[in-house]
């Protein structure tokens, strides 16, 4: 069901897409389904891969295409919200659908740009001279190698990016507020990021009593229980003068 209270924005989008491990690309040649597993980026408006310039996925440039991933947030038990019926049972996902068609990109700086995001991704901590025309070691290094690969991409906007967050938007503010407090007493992996992420996608339920800050500390703030990535330059403030971090860069 696409039901408009699930729905997340494009930023949303390119959070998961940038996140997931690996995507899903999907398409259909001469009748026949064609799928592939791909590592992407966002870059600009595009979610963009590399590959071998000959193959399968070569096969799909031009065509209309699906990239799709999902995030498992949380397996509720049905015991959580009823002690009997098995009906309950759900699980909380977000998940994201680009629908459009696959393009090559040709330019030699798209192309680097493409690749330094997916180094930057997936060898954060460098060692390695960067992919830029700017580099002096760049034609020697990585000329003969961008233009060989193929980089191929798919536009991301709102009209084409599908992007959905069933988080328990649907459910009344009692079991929002009671599903809360059954992951908080499991603590399961996950299920403190799943607390913090239902929180969120429900402001208008009544914030539980474990992540209610006393009033004379900060009025009517919550608690988070879970920081990720979105969070790391506010956690560095709040730390950045404390003597147990004395010599401790920001990032």
């Amino acid at each position: 069901m696409r039901r408009e209270l699930f729905r997340a924005d494009r930023a949303r989008a390119a959070q998961l897409l940038e996140r997931a491990p690996y995507v899903h690309l999907v398409g259909v040649v001469d009748g026949k389904p064609v799928a592939k597993t791909v590592h992407v980026v966002v870059v600009g408006d595009r979610v963009c891969f590399h590959a071998a310039p000959v193959g399968e996925k070569t096969s799909l440039l031009g065509a209309n295409v699906v990239v799709f991933c999902e995030q498992v947030v949380a397996e509720v038990p049905s015991y959580f919200m009823d002690p009997v019926r098995a009906c309950p049972a759900t699980t909380l996902y977000q998940s994201v659908q680009v629908h459009g068609v696959l393009e090559r990109v040709d330019d030699v700086d798209d192309k680097a740009a493409v690749l330094r995001a997916l180094m930057r991704r997936f060898q954060p901590e460098g060692g390695h001279a960067p992919i830029d025309r700017r580099d002096p070691r760049y034609d020697e290094l990585y000329a003969s190698a961008v233009r060989g690969l193929l980089i191929a991409g798919i536009k991301l906007d709102d009209d084409n990016g599908d992007c959905k967050a069933k988080l328990a938007q649907n459910r009344s503010a009692e079991d929002v507020a009671r599903l809360v407090e059954k992951l908080w007493q499991r603590g399961a992996p996950g299920d403190a990021r799943a607390v913090d992420l239902i929180v969120a996608a429900n402001p208008s339920v009544t914030t539980p009593a474990f992540l209610r800050v006393p009033d004379a500390v900060r009025g009517s703030i919550a608690f988070r229980v879970a920081v990720d990535d979105d969070h790391a330059l506010e956690a560095a403030e709040l730390l950045h003068d404390a003597y147990w971090n004395a010599g401790v860069t920001r990032a």
